[in-house]
């Protein structure tokens, strides 16, 4: 289970919208594994020739020495070791999903890269690396077998998140964006990563280059899904942007192109209209009183300024006084701090926005039924 401390991380990268359960329909719950025994001779070739990798968000190596060695001394005495977890991906390779240390170790020791320490059984070696070992068990250590469990492609995307999730219990813990950075790569993943560094996106988030833990890729997501799927919005939001994101994770070229001009074109917008106040809380004079970006401040500016159809010659300022009245609402501002994940509070903050930029002289064109 999770710390309180850990929630609190995850809820500050965005990735709690309330109490969002996962619920899995008979159809979503194929799952396709296969247990293959790897000898360490044959992981070490699938290292060095690239078919076996890990997650582009790598987690940091963090075992000393020590911690390697008693793993090395271990696998010399035939001492079973934890499974270790691969997935496949499109390009029939695999990714190192729950063991990293163990793979990063092994591959340290047999290029010869640290010397064992702190062994309790071989200490006869203590100080030995790979290619000081007597042969037999340098032969030995790379016939040994790894039982791995390889998880198909062929496994639904959502219990593919799912099982990521679960095995997701290294030093630093991947949070959603994370995950779908690993599994839904494509033209949708690489074009996330170019527009979070958007100099009009960066002005309007504050900061020079994009946020840790791929927080702005998120967002942007977000922007995506709710523009083009508002209508079968449900909860829970992270089902529904891992859906999306699957669905659209191989866009063609002219596809990729138009969200890329929705978006420069959204933000543009957004920086003429509301400026460095956009996606944050003020008070009914406009002046700041929350300078953090609120990310359901930032779906519902994004979707409206992106339906103007009309009005572009309103005064910002009175755009921005308009906006600012919102924040005198409870129930507005129920909206973006409480469970902002529910559908009701989602269309209750779009709908509120689209009324706010109406009566500051813009056309705005929704393409959507707010009043379900």
């Amino acid at each position: 289970m999770p710390t309180e401390s850990e929630n609190q991380a995850r809820a500050d990268l965005g990735e709690m919208e309330g109490d969002e359960n996962f619920t899995f329909p008979p159809p979503e719950r194929r799952v396709v594994t296969q247990p293959v025994d790897l000898s360490v001779q044959t992981l070490i070739e699938q290292w060095d020739s690239k078919l076996l990798s890990l997650p582009e968000i790598n987690r940091e190596y963090v075992w000393d020495n020590g911690k390697a060695s008693r793993l090395i001394e271990s696998l010399i005495l035939n001492i079973p070791i934890p499974v270790l977890y691969f997935a496949e991906t499109p390009e029939a390779k695999y990714e190192i999903i729950d063991g990293h240390q163990r793979v990063r170790s092994i591959v340290r020791y047999l290029n010869n890269q640290f010397s064992l320490s702190g062994v309790a059984v071989l200490r006869e070696y203590k100080g030995f690396r790979f290619h000081k070992l007597p042969e037999r068990e340098q032969r030995f250590l790379k016939m040994r077998t790894l039982r791995t469990i390889l998880i198909s492609i062929d496994s639904h995307p959502n219990m593919k998140f799912e099982i990521f999730e679960r095995l997701n219990t290294g030093a630093i813990l991947l949070n959603a964006q994370e995950l779908r950075n690993s599994i839904y790569r494509g033209s949708l993943n690489s074009l996330l990563h170019e527009l979070v560094k958007s100099s009009t996106f960066r002005t309007l988030l504050g900061t020079k280059t994009p946020r840790r833990r791929m927080v702005d890729e998120e967002i942007v997501l977000r922007f995506f899904a709710l523009n083009a799927l508002l209508n079968k919005y449900r909860t829970p939001l992270k089902r529904f942007l891992n859906e999306y994101m699957d669905s659209s994770k191989n866009l063609d070229s002219d596809s990729i192109a138009i969200l890329k001009e929705k978006f420069e074109k959204t933000t543009a917008t957004v920086n003429r209209l509301i400026g460095p106040n956009a996606f944050r809380i003020t008070d009914r004079k406009g002046k700041l009183v929350d300078r953090t970006v609120n990310r359901a401040l930032f779906d519902a500016q994004m979707l409206t300024c992106s339906w103007i159809s009309g009005g572009e010659d309103a005064s910002p300022n009175r755009v921005r006084n308009e906006l600012s009245t919102l924040f005198a609402d409870e129930l507005f501002v129920d909206s973006i701090q409480r469970a902002t994940g529910d559908r009701a509070r989602t269309f209750r903050r779009i709908r509120e926005t689209v009324a706010a930029l109406s009566r500051a002289g813009l056309s705005v064109e929704v393409p959507y039924d707010l009043s379900k």
